[in-house]
């Protein structure tokens, strides 16, 4: 019998901006070892007068950057989500899932992905084709994950060896079993 890494890792985070720079570091490791990633990690712009910063995710495979905020003016309260710069990338990595990629990353399981959307299907696609998952899940969005995911996903501590090691494991190729053995 062949045992498998849990096909989706979750890093429980607190703080956005850490989790950012850790998943683009390990990405461009887990490439440079030839593991073929796709996937997002978020780019955020310095605050301005407005709520939030603005936020884009560069897609690993190229490096552009797509615009996901959108300015609702200033003094709007709610989400600054841009569903059609959502829409654009989620539809982009659904072409490089065709492709067989090691890895997919994304930045987050967040409310959009709690509620039905985001990257939710994206990330449906992928375990369909046995390609592992890796994003960062805060604390409100913690139980809508661990229902969606179930014995599926592994929760992962946000330190970047314990990470790497699961990105290892999970892309590593299963040995074969010898029939006698």
């Amino acid at each position: 019998m062949v045992e498998y890494a849990a096909l989706c890792g979750a890093i429980r985070t607190h703080q956005g901006d850490i989790v950012d720079r850790l998943l683009e570091t390990l990405a461009n490791r887990l490439s440079s070892r030839g593991i073929r990633v796709a996937g997002v990690v978020q780019r955020r712009a310095e605050f301005s007068d407005t709520c939030c910063a603005d936020m884009g995710l560069e897609l690993i495979s190229t490096g552009e950057t797509i615009e996901i905020s959108q300015a609702l003016g200033s003094g709007s309260q709610g989400c600054r989500l841009d569903p059609r710069g959502l829409a654009e990338i989620t539809a982009r990595l659904t072409v490089e899932l065709e492709h067989q990629p090691d890895l997919l990353i994304l930045n987050r399981f967040g409310k959009g992905e709690q509620d039905g959307q985001g990257f939710r299907q994206l990330i449906g696609h992928a375990v369909e084709r046995s390609i592992p998952v890796l994003t960062a899940v805060r604390s409100p969005y913690l139980e809508a994950w661990r229902d969606f995911a179930g014995e599926l996903s592994v929760e992962l501590p946000p330190v970047y060896d314990s990470i790497l090691d699961w990105c290892l494991e999970a892309t590593a190729e299963p040995l074969p079993v010898a029939a006698n053995a």
